[in-house]
C-alpha cells in the first residue's frame, strides 16, 4: 500500500519553489523598479536624482544618504563637517579619512556639483543623475579613479591623486565619465 504522504511532500515543495519564483523582485516587468536609484532629500521632500535634480544644483552623499542644496555654498554650509573637496591644504594633513571627490557639469568647476565621500567600492554615477555628466573635478584628501563605464572601464588618464583638480578633462574625456573610485 502506498502512502500518499510520499507524493503530497515532493507536491508541496514544488509548488513553494514555484510560488517562491513567481513572487521573486527580480521577475519584475517594470525596468526601473531594477535599476538602482539614488533617492535625495531637497527642502523636505525627496527627489529621485537619476529623474533629475529639479531646482537643486549641488549633491551630496556618504553612499547610505543623499543631500541636496540650492548651491554650492549652501551645501558647504549645511555640511559644515564635511571638509571641503576644494581644500586640497588638507591632503596631507590627514591620513585620508575624510574623503570628498566633487565631480562638476561644468567646465571651470561650474554648473551642478556631486560630492561623494564614499570610499573602496566603485560608485556607478547613473544613480546620481550624473553618468556621463561631468566636466571638470576637484579630489580632495583621498585619491581617486574614474572610469567610462558603470563598474570600472577605463581608466581616466588625468592627475586625480589627492588635492588634484582639473577645470576640464583631458582629451576625450568630457562628459565621459561614468564611474569613480576613491580610496
Amino acid at each position: 500500500m502506498l502512502s500518499i504522504t510520499r507524493y503530497v511532500r515532493p507536491i508541496a515543495a514544488v509548488a513553494a519553489a514555484v510560488l517562491t519564483f513567481a513572487a521573486s523582485p527580480a521577475q519584475a516587468s517594470d525596468p526601473a523598479e531594477q535599476e538602482p536609484t539614488v533617492i535625495a532629500s531637497f527642502e523636505g521632500r525627496s527627489i529621485r536624482l537619476a529623474d533629475g535634480w529639479g531646482e537643486a544644483r549641488a549633491c551630496t552623499s556618504d553612499g547610505q544618504v543623499a543631500r541636496c542644496y540650492r548651491s554650492e555654498a549652501e551645501m558647504d554650509a549645511a555640511e559644515d563637517g564635511l571638509p571641503s573637496a576644494q581644500d586640497a591644504d588638507l591632503a596631507p594633513l590627514v591620513d585620508c579619512g575624510l574623503p570628498a571627490l566633487r565631480l562638476y557639469r561644468g567646465g571651470s568647476w561650474g554648473g551642478g556639483v556631486l560630492q561623494l565621500t564614499v570610499r573602496y567600492t566603485v560608485i556607478d554615477l547613473a544613480p546620481y543623475g550624473f553618468d556621463n555628466d561631468t566636466s571638470s573635478y576637484r579630489v580632495g584628501a583621498c585619491s581617486s579613479r574614474f572610469y567610462d563605464t558603470n563598474s570600472g572601464g577605463t581608466l581616466y588618464p588625468g592627475n586625480t591623486t589627492a588635492g588634484a583638480s582639473s577645470a576640464s578633462m583631458s582629451s576625450g574625456w568630457d562628459n565621459r565619465v561614468s564611474s569613480v573610485y576613491i580610496t
